[in-house]
């Protein structure tokens, strides 16, 4: 049965594990972000591919942790995908939840901008800077669930005042005061 697996080194398979441990830990807290706001499906970005529990290995690992492969190609398939969440190793290395939240953020506030054709006020900036990946990704859910009920009157700004006055009522309120 060993005669099946290729041989690893000891630098191997010590490099496979921490790389596994690294992207194992990255998933989870991708999943304990998002099931926290009572949500199944993780980003793609963060998750590299595994999105929902279903699609992981066990129940504790969405990643095995196995260092024995079947050929060569496998081994580099592997070790190439779990280098995806290693900085050290990828200079465009996938998000931490922190790093994707502020990178959300900010595509937040520029869309908003755009929309509105005006910056955002500091009240609900600040409101946006608080909120977590997993509730602005709710946000643009809700964006898209206006956007299809408009249908073919889709109109950009209309569609992103009402979520935004869905979101956060007592700021627009007072945006629109500021405006008239």
């Amino acid at each position: 049965m060993a005669g099946k697996y290729i041989k690893l080194s000891n630098e191997q398979k010590d490099e496979l594990r921490r790389l596994t441990q690294l992207a194992n830990r990255r998933i989870k807290a991708a999943f304990k972000a998002y099931e926290k706001e009572g949500m199944e499906v993780a980003p793609y970005q963060v998750t590299g591919g595994i999105q929902i529990k279903e699609q992981w290995n066990s129940k504790n690992y969405a990643l095995s942790r196995s260092v024995k492969f079947t050929s060569e190609s496998e081994y580099k398939a592997r070790l190439q995908y779990l280098r995806e969440f290693d900085p050290k190793a990828n200079r465009n290395a996938r998000p931490t939840m922190k790093q994707y939240t502020a990178i959300q953020r900010t595509k937040t506030t520029t869309a908003i901008e755009t929309a509105l054709g005006q910056e955002v006020p500091d009240q609900l900036a600040d409101k946006l800077n608080k909120l977590t990946a997993p509730q602005l990704s709710q946000f643009w859910k809700r964006f898209d669930e206006n956007a299809r009920q408009v249908g073919t009157k889709y109109n950009s700004n209309a569609v992103m005042s009402q979520t935004l006055q869905e979101f956060f009522p007592e700021d627009m309120a007072h945006l629109y005061e500021e405006v008239t």
